[in-house]
């Protein structure tokens, strides 16, 4: 039986599936046998199109799209790595795998990439949209994507919640025409001794002419550039495409995800500069596993009195997963040497306690979307839709003693969510879509139930914002394009922040601003330069004079983004790439006032050449970020933990260089290899998560051979 409170939102989502079908059904009735189809019309249910380079040219918000060649020549190693490309994200590469990325999109939070909002070919990829935004499982492999599309801004209305960075979605690789298999082995060399290896096949394409498949499996196992780096990850996907006649389809996939590693953790100063490859938490692992599936029916409208075009969608998707993650604990009340150390983890010391977190996830989602074009002398452009989100989220923390080997439970924790969200957009076109205006709305009615069960008792915490949001773009010529947009974001609470009695605590929220200029001279070059600004309020920090969580903070992140492509057609083999990110922020609340946030580098600098000689594809990329601080503080000396002070500068250098053996029909032998940190550049960024004291060394010196046969 379900509770009440679920039973009005799944009432509120039936009616509008059941709308939508009417609709469709009238609109289909109506249509008119005179009037005459456009010659080409691409609607989608989705603001960002396909994610295709082509949708970059008008979108009214800065955005990037890293394209599978782009990956491939840029020596890539993880999802996240490739990330570095892009203006505005910074990434802390914490196991040198990217089992776990952490991602930061103009400034944000990046620890478990908690700030971002992260999608699979649309679907949201996070633990739990609403109630855990943290990415501590991220079910997703290099191997598998195709291109990644990062919105940083102008998508916010239909892409909720967590967007207040943008929208970064990885767009899988798509089902081929012909019947294709891949077989890739990457092997990746660190040092003297560890070796990391990808295996990976895919097979896939058309069964008959109305139905398509595409298996993708991945698996990586070995070890990083240091100690206790053990990785075993294995990542299987199937995707099916049925064309069930000329206006339906319907698209599926299931995934399977299963990840162990060991975490080799921060190092302390004196141990980083003695030996940066060596571990000193000797227990910390991570491991986890999803099972997830999605599917979607799209019914394609014909031209009719009332529109020229449209298309509706019914996605639906959920997942069941686990993670956890194990590590050592020091507790100074059981320190009997004297010699305290500054931090739970601080590798000084000899930990007392083993701690683990087992968290289990059940996400059920279902979302109708209508797009619909109405074409004329001012075209309109609509986008509405409305998404139910169950979340089960059961979260735990075992606490062991090792001298008695007593365990105890401080935490046993249950929240189970129910959000609906609705949102709508009207593109208005005027001369010729010259100018276009895009106003839109979101409502979100997010309602959540915290259970402690190891304190017994429960509590309610329900979030409703209104969250508007409107877009300007305009068409100076073929091939200047100009836009501004200003949008309202939100978070909500997270289970690990709901815990006291009686807590309750309002939704983070932003108003984020852009205007920006794109120059497209050719298809193959393009210039954008974009500013931005957020204004975050109700921003969530932990009170230690109340030992909770509290809505305290008020932060400003704003900076200019240049990103641009040059590729002359006297020389269409030379592909010319750079950007740039200034981004400055500022504490507007609280002890530091007026200090940065933390892990913020003002400059960001990323370049690439690619060139291709005689069959042979060469690549040149490298990147670079500027200082930045450990803490709200601003501090500058390390302190002795290494925990904080000022992270330096660090630039790295990569290089690719692949060729094509064989090739004839459709088989082909394609050999490849790549040095990443050619100059063994040694940097670091600060501990996080289970191991936050001290320096988390980054990858040195390595060297990859990629080997792929495809028949």
């Amino acid at each position: 039986m379900l509770p009440e409170k679920s039973r009005f939102t799944l009432t509120t989502i039936t009616m509008a599936i059941a709308a939508s079908f009417a609709s469709s059904a009238a609109i289909a009735d109506d249509k008119s046998q005179t009037e005459a189809k456009p010659e080409i019309i691409v609607v989608t249910g989705s603001l960002l199109g396909n994610s295709e380079v082509a949708d970059l040219k008008t979108y009214t918000g800065n955005r990037s799209i890293i394209t599978s060649d782009q990956i491939e020549r840029t020596a890539a190693r993880s999802i996240d790595t490739a990330l570095q490309q892009v203006p505005g994200i910074k990434i802390k590469d914490e196991t040198g795998t990217g089992v776990l990325p952490n991602i930061s999109v103009r400034g944000l939070d990046s620890s478990r990439s908690g700030y971002a909002q992260v999608l699979l070919d649309g679907i949201p990829m996070t633990l739990a949209p609403y109630g855990h935004t943290g990415q501590s499982l991220f079910p997703a492999t290099l191997f598998m994507i195709d291109r990644i599309d990062v919105a940083r801004g102008g998508a916010s209305i239909q892409y909720g919640p967590n967007n207040v960075g943008g929208v970064i979605n990885l767009i899988s690789k798509p089902i081929p025409t012909d019947w294709e298999t891949s077989v890739n082995e990457r092997m990746t060399f660190f040092g003297d001794s560890n070796t990391l290896f990808d295996t990976n096949i895919s097979t896939g394409g058309a069964v008959n002419e109305d139905f398509s498949m595409r298996f993708d499996g991945n698996i990586t196992k070995g070890e990083s550039f240091r100690e206790h780096s053990d990785t075993d990850i294995k990542n299987l996907m199937l995707k099916t495409l049925w064309n069930i006649d000329e206006q339906n389809s319907l698209d599926a996939t299931l995934q399977y995800y299963d990840a162990f590693s060991e975490l080799p953790g921060a190092l302390n100063t004196p141990a980083y500069e003695a030996d940066r490859e060596q571990s000193l938490r000797p227990n910390d692992e991570f491991n986890a596993d999803t099972k997830r599936v999605s599917l979607k029916y799209s019914h394609v409208l014909d031209d009719s009195k009332i529109i020229d075009y449209g298309e509706i969608d019914l996605r639906v998707f959920g997942n069941k997963s686990s993670r956890n993650f194990q590590w050592d604990f020091y507790d100074s009340s059981k320190d009997t040497d004297g010699n305290l150390g500054t931090s739970w983890s601080d590798t000084t010391q000899d930990a007392t306690h083993l701690r683990n977190s087992p968290r289990d996830f059940t996400v059920f989602g279902i979302e109708p979307t209508a797009s619909l074009l109405i074409d004329g002398d001012i075209s309109q452009h609509i986008i509405a839709g409305a998404r139910y989100i169950n979340e089960d989220i059961s979260y735990q923390l075992n606490h062991i003693d090792k001298s008695t080997q007593t365990a105890t439970r401080p935490r046993d924790w249950q929240m189970d969510t129910n959000a609906m969200a609705y949102y709508v957009s009207n593109k208005v076109g005027f001369f010729d879509d010259t100018l276009s205006v895009t106003p839109g709305i979101r409502y979100e009615d997010v309602r959540m139930t915290f259970t402690n069960v190891g304190q017994d008792y429960s509590q309610d915490n329900h979030v409703t914002e209104w969250l508007p949001g409107i877009t300007l773009g305009y068409e100076f010529s073929s091939s200047w394009f100009g836009y501004t947009n200003a949008q309202r974001s939100l978070r909500t609470p997270q289970i690990s922040q709901l815990w006291p009695k009686d807590q309750t605590l309002e939704s983070e929220l932003s108003w984020n601003y852009e205007a920006g200029v794109r120059f497209t001279p050719t298809e193959r070059s393009n210039l954008s330069i974009a500013a931005y600004r957020i204004d975050f309020e109700n921003k969530v920090e932990y009170d230690r004079n109340v030992s909770m969580f509290v809505n305290i903070g008020q932060t400003r992140n704003q900076g200019i983004e240049l990103e641009g492509t040059y590729s002359p057609m006297s020389l269409p083999d030379l592909v010319l790439t750079g950007a740039y990110n200034y981004l400055d922020t500022e504490q507007l609340d609280g002890e530091f006032a007026g200090n940065e946030l933390a892990y913020v580098s003002k400059h960001q600098l990323s370049a690439s050449a690619l060139y291709s000689i005689k069959d042979v594809d060469l690549g040149l990329m490298a990147f670079y970020y500027s200082k930045s601080f450990a803490d709200l503080a601003n501090s500058v000396e390390e302190d002795v933990s290494g925990t904080s002070g000022e992270v330096p500068a660090y630039t790295v250098v990569n290089f690719n260089i692949a060729t094509e053996f064989f090739k004839q029909d459709n088989h082909g032998l394609k050999v490849g290899l790549s040095v990443n940190n050619l100059f063994d550049n040694e940097y670091y960024f600060r501990g996080l998560d289970v191991s936050p004291a001290g320096r988390v060394p980054a990858s040195g010196r390595s060297l990859s051979l990629d080997v792929g046969y495809t028949f």
